[in-house]
């Protein structure tokens, strides 16, 4: 009798045993789905805040003839995702705490509307600041690079959101009004997205192997996400900033990967003035206003004719269009 007691109380003693490591196992992956979660919010909302700021608004250069003209600025992006992502990890935005965080980035990317920025890890100090096996890097963005195509014996420079190329010859830049040709053809406005996007993905892919290939002793292997290699996906429609981030462990005992594109669009639109005429409130396209009555003085400017409507402004059809 008291064998066949101790054999079921070891029997339950090993489901006790067993469900006790379930529930612990469920709980770490619970967990690591919830890190992971964050991660990706974390990477998204900096990419955002990064892919906001790198745009020059006051040097904006717009107008209705070049309505994609503008300036990015590649290391501002970088540094407002670094300053952003620090503070979703309790991390105060410092230079130690953003060199930590760089550790985890092996590649990141701005893609401007005439071509775009790869920022790779670089070695910066050797010497007596480096150690034995390794050196001090840091990422750094490259010079700016062209959406280069190249066709039989002609090379092209593809721009975001223009159906034209520039011909590049030896000894100058030739502007050609539609897209390059292809076999079979016209290059289309979704042949020529797609290059742009395999140019930027491959780019990046290259540098992720050069960063593996050079640095035997860094303390990461990185490697390429599935949807960073797929083309197509997630094409390049306008200027944007990618950054992958691997191998984090700030907050759990495995490493982490997360992967974000960002992009900014940028629209024209047609602003509305308003302004008193007669005693009547009116508003009238901005490229209008000049015909205006010399007394008449604007009172306010408006986005779009729901906003002017709302402040009891009403459409002016005797100055809406040109005489």
């Amino acid at each position: 009798m008291s064998k066949s007691f101790g054999a079921v109380n070891f029997v339950a003693l090993l489901f006790v045993v067993a469900l006790l490591f379930g529930y612990l196992s469920y709980v770490q992956k619970e967990k690591d789905e919830i890190e992971r979660l964050k991660l990706s919010y974390a990477i998204d909302y900096a990419a955002d805040a990064g892919a906001m700021a790198m745009l020059y608004t006051e040097e904006l250069d717009m107008d209705y003839a070049q309505n994609l003209s503008f300036t990015v600025d590649p290391q501002l992006a970088l540094d407002t995702f670094l300053e952003v992502f620090c503070f979703n990890y309790n991390l105060y935005p410092n230079d130690t705490n953003k060199a930590l965080i760089k550790d985890f980035i092996p590649v990141a990317a701005v893609a401007a509307v005439d071509g775009f920025y790869i920022a790779s890890h670089e070695v910066v100090a050797t010497g007596d600041q480096a150690t034995a096996n390794s050196a001090y890097h840091d990422l750094v963005f490259g010079m700016k690079m062209p959406y280069t195509y190249r066709y039989q014996d002609a090379t092209y420079a593809l721009q975001m959101g223009w159906n034209g190329a520039y011909k590049l010859t030896t000894t100058s830049l030739v502007r050609e009004e539609q897209l390059p040709p292809v076999v079979g053809g016209i290059m289309t406005e979704e042949q020529a997205k797609s290059i742009i996007t395999d140019i930027v993905s491959n780019e990046m892919a290259y540098q992720i192997h050069k960063t593996n290939e050079a640095n035997p002793h860094w303390r990461h292997y990185f490697y390429i996400p599935g949807k960073l290699a797929a083309s197509g996906v997630n094409p390049v429609e306008g200027p944007g900033f990618f950054v992958l981030v691997q191998n984090l462990n700030l907050t759990t005992s495995r490493p982490i990967s997360g992967f974000s594109i960002s992009g900014t669009a940028i629209q024209t639109a047609n602003m509305l003035v308003g302004y008193t005429r007669d005693g009547a409130q009116y508003y009238t396209y901005d490229r209008y206003a000049h015909l205006l009555p010399p007394h008449v003085d604007i009172d306010q400017v408006f986005s779009s004719q729901e906003e002017a409507a709302q402040a009891n402004y009403y459409p002016d059809l005797s100055y809406m269009r040109e005489p």
